[in-house]
């Protein structure tokens, strides 16, 4: 994964000479507008389930400040609508860095050098705004990872299902499929829940929860290596890399 001085050092290439106190106020802004924004678009509370933990989970602001541009901008706040959107992109790329979610900083990156090609710019906005929309291709894609392991496999079947890629969502969704796997029981109706969990089965994948944030699971009954944060934020690297 790219380093994250390296992506500080492009990012106040894009933003050029700005004054700190208008960068900070500029960070401000973009990070209201984003939890505004995700407030609007996440639609009501879910009854139950999987899709109600996740729910509760704020997407990168990358992608919401990506899908805020699918809109012709963000029009609410004429605070940032006169900067170019690298710019913009860069400024969070930097608030990212700052507030230590370095998964955030590098998605924020990735828009912010898309967006310097109109083509790679409107194919990415199109990619986020189905993603946060639950809009899923015609045909699954996550099959296409079958020469990785089951771990990785599941991470893509998921990530498929729900819409979601960032490690907190993940992180939130192997707690409730380990407590679900622990203790199971009936869920009548919840058809996406109940494909996730035929799918463990089928790879006979049984989650033992976490320690020392590292996520311990057995797979055909053996116990396997902890996958860590790291790796886990490698392997979701990896599966948005391969939409």
């Amino acid at each position: 994964m790219t380093k994250l001085s390296f992506i500080a050092i492009e990012a106040r290439r894009h933003l050029g000479r700005i004054p700190e106190q208008g960068l900070e106020d500029l960070q401000r802004t973009l990070i209201k507008l984003c939890e505004n924004h995700w407030s609007d678009i996440r639609g009501p509370e879910p009854s139950s389930g999987l899709a109600r933990a996740m729910w509760a989970v704020t997407p990168h602001f990358a992608d919401l400040l990506v899908d805020l541009y699918g809109d012709s901008g963000p029009r609410s706040s004429e605070a940032i609508w006169y900067l170019p959107p690298t710019k913009v992109l860069a400024a969070l790329v930097l608030a990212e860095i700052e507030r230590g979610d370095a998964e955030g900083a590098r998605l924020a990156h990735e828009a912010m050098m898309l967006f310097e090609t109109p083509q790679a710019r409107e194919i990415h906005i199109d990619s986020v705004r189905s993603r946060l929309r639950g809009i899923r291709p015609e045909r699954g894609r996550w099959h296409k990872h079958v020469h990785h392991d089951p771990f990785f496999r599941f991470l893509a079947m998921i990530s498929e299902q729900t819409g979601r890629c960032d490690f907190e969502a993940m992180t939130v969704a192997v707690e409730y499929l380990t407590a679900i796997q622990a203790n199971p029981v009936a869920r009548e109706g919840d058809q996406e829940e109940k494909r996730i969990l035929e799918f463990l089965r089928d790879i006979d994948l049984v989650f033992q929860g976490f320690e020392e944030g590292r996520i311990h699971y057995t797979l055909r009954g053996e116990s396997k290596k902890p996958i860590s944060g790291k790796r886990l934020e490698e392997i979701l690297a990896q599966i948005r890399g391969n939409p």
